[in-house]
């Protein structure tokens, strides 16, 4: 895996980089920490993403960018061609979109950083 990727580069050619900006900011991870040991931080549910760990964190997180997050998952579920199960619970549905965001950043990362 080259060292030499950026943060910045990612963002520039990535698929929703509006989005993706906000996630890793939420997210709240060293980059140099995630370009060592990508997998580690791929699941949001782990506790090693400290911004996604709490509900309080991320439900908010989802209610401020419900509609791009939609817009992410839609575009994931075109390109899968299924849909994804979701939670029916409002809350658990907030977190898990949230969680859904931060996990599809990371496999675009997981990519560039194999490259």
């Amino acid at each position: 895996m080259k060292t030499n990727k950026t943060l910045s580069d990612f963002f520039n050619n990535c698929s929703n980089p509006e989005l993706f900006r906000k996630v890793w900011k939420q997210g709240n991870v060293s980059f140099d920490e995630v370009k060592k040991y990508p997998n580690d931080y791929y699941a949001a549910n782990t506790g090693a993403v400290p911004g996604m760990i709490y509900y309080a964190d991320t439900c908010k997180f989802a209610k401020k960018n419900v509609w791009q997050i939609l817009e992410q998952l839609s575009a994931f579920e075109q390109e899968t061609g299924e849909p994804l199960k979701k939670p029916s619970d409002p809350e658990q549905l907030q977190n898990w979109l949230t969680w859904f965001a931060w996990e599809n950043m990371m496999y675009e990362i997981i990519n560039y950083l194999e490259e």
